[in-house]
């Protein structure tokens, strides 16, 4: 994909190879190669990430070297266009089963080509040590199985999915290994159902009226790795979703028996777009509490979503000390910049829009100054200083990318504005499935926050906070509390 020049089709092209790979995969676990088909899932998914990052069309901070940066850029882009120069453009016959010599392309490209990628290789061991976060995005490289159950703790297990035409495979991994499960349905069967829950539980509904499709969902994407033993003594799942899983609350997968528990009321729960990006997260920073954090809570639309006033006011008052409320027209982007150092927490209460044709111009609405728009789009969260433990995402649609409601095809989904604010420096992103209400969306994130401020991690505080919804009758409908969704770890 990366000598694919243009992003609308390296996504074209990355489309029609996840069937491949997941073929490929179902391949190597038919022959009791578990691990290795783990790496196949990894190797493209992988890079759903890295070109979400383009070709240095988005801007980069994150802390690193910003020169460094633009070069590695510059070079990745030299890179793209001298491999389609060395590359043959005339149809050749070939006396072997093998690619184009390259030693027939003009010896000028080849050289140049030679030189950049050098180069990039110099710059990118500098990254490692300047910027080791950034250097492991745009790097390529993927995790072995080994890498990843070595840093899974106690009492966690990463469930990988890879949907194909014909397949879907479940990846369990935990401390002690990995195995991989062929879950007997396809990606049509998964999309339907994924669809189907969505339309029921993005509205009140009633418990109820989803319950069928969402023990059904249960029985394909959980029992197996019950049945096979595989969850016993865990308490925490981190999820990597493929294709339409994205856009699935698996929070609110229910227990196909009597009881119809919610997966939550049994696991904490997060998300993470692969395990390759995972380390990398979790190599960005030490675990920090958020007991005693920093926080800058934004309600720029305050007058047209009277919730969002009262959930930063509410925020304020936890940690009144540590915590920066901008209301209104003072919840600008220049203020926010002006702020965001140091800030530990993150948290926007206001409108968010999902571009369905261009989701690299999703954003979310800041106050606007005369003259200017207040739209905070992806790609220019790309290019926020920011270094924060949390950014909470309360707004609409704020945890969808494309695939799900984009002119953009399914191999392309690894953008979105909960996925910017990770690349951008964040560690973990809380955010939204589908339109909430500001109302009840408002209640919600004052028991968030009060349970952060008690020194609970986000995945525990979050788990809680939609075990207690459940007990309340107000709430108790998947439609208030289900659309919450943790992305970057537990």
């Amino acid at each position: 994909a990366g000598t694919v020049a243009l992003r609308e089709r390296r996504a074209d092209w990355l489309a029609d190879k996840w069937d491949v790979h997941a073929r490929l995969a179902q391949l190597e676990r038919m022959r009791g190669r578990d691990s290795s088909a783990f790496e196949v899932s990894e190797r493209l998914r992988a890079r759903a990430l890295l070109d979400g990052l383009g070709l240095g069309q988005v801007a980069w901070n994150a802390g690193a070297d910003s020169a460094l940066v633009r070069r590695e850029q510059e070079l990745r882009r030299a890179m793209t266009e001298l491999s389609r120069d060395v590359s043959p453009t005339a149809p050749q016959v070939l006396a072997l089963r093998g690619t184009a010599d390259p030693r027939t392309a003009p010896l000028v490209a080849r050289e140049a080509l030679a030189r950049a990628e050098s180069e990039r290789a110099d710059v990118l061991l500098t990254l490692r040590e300047r910027a080791p976060g950034y250097a492991a995005l745009v790097d390529g490289r993927t995790a072995s199985w080994r890498d990843v159950t070595s840093r899974l703790p106690e009492g966690t297990a990463m469930l990988e999915y890879l949907l194909a035409d014909s397949s879907a495979t479940l990846f369990v991994l935990r401390r002690d290994g990995v195995r991989a499960l062929d879950l007997g349905s396809d990606r049509k069967t998964v999309a339907s159902l994924v669809a189907f829950a969505r339309g029921l539980l993005a509205r009140p509904s009633g418990a109820e009226a989803s319950r069928a499709v969402l023990e059904r969902l249960y029985r394909l994407l959980l029992e197996p790795a019950e049945t096979a033993g595989l969850l016993a003594g865990t308490d925490r799942l981190l999820v990597v979703p493929h294709l339409e899983l994205h856009y699935l609350p698996f929070a609110a997968l229910r227990r196909p028996d009597a009881e119809g528990h919610y997966l939550v009321e049994r696991y904490e729960i997060a998300t993470v777009p692969s395990a390759s990006v995972w380390l990398a997260l979790e190599a960005r920073a030490p675990a920090r509490s958020l007991r005693d954090a920093k926080v800058l809570a934004l309600a720029p639309v305050a007058a047209q979503l009277p919730g969002t006033r009262r959930e930063v006011e509410a925020i304020g008052a936890l940690a009144p000390g540590r915590t920066t409320v901008l209301v209104g027209a003072q919840a600008t982007r220049r203020a926010l910049e002006q702020a965001m150092p140091g800030t530990d927490i993150l948290h926007l209460a206001t409108y968010g829009v999902l571009n369905r044709r261009n989701p690299l111009f999703s954003h979310v609405e800041l106050a606007a100054p005369a003259g200017r728009d207040g739209r905070l789009e992806v790609h220019d969260v790309y290019g926020l200083k920011l270094d924060a433990r949390l950014v909470v995402l309360s707004a609409c649609q704020t945890a969808l990318g494309s695939g799900l409601r984009a002119d953009v095809p399914a191999g392309d989904e690894w953008v979105g504005l909960s996925q910017a604010f990770l690349a951008a420096g964040a560690e973990r992103v809380l955010a939204t499935l589908w339109l909430v209400d500001d109302r009840a969306t408002a209640d919600l994130m004052a028991r968030f926050h009060g349970a952060l401020v008690a020194g609970k991690g986000e995945a525990v505080a979050l788990a809680e906070l939609q075990r207690e919804a459940l007990a309340d009758g107000r709430m108790m409908d998947p439609y208030y509390w289900a659309g919450l969704s943790l992305t970057g770890g537990l």
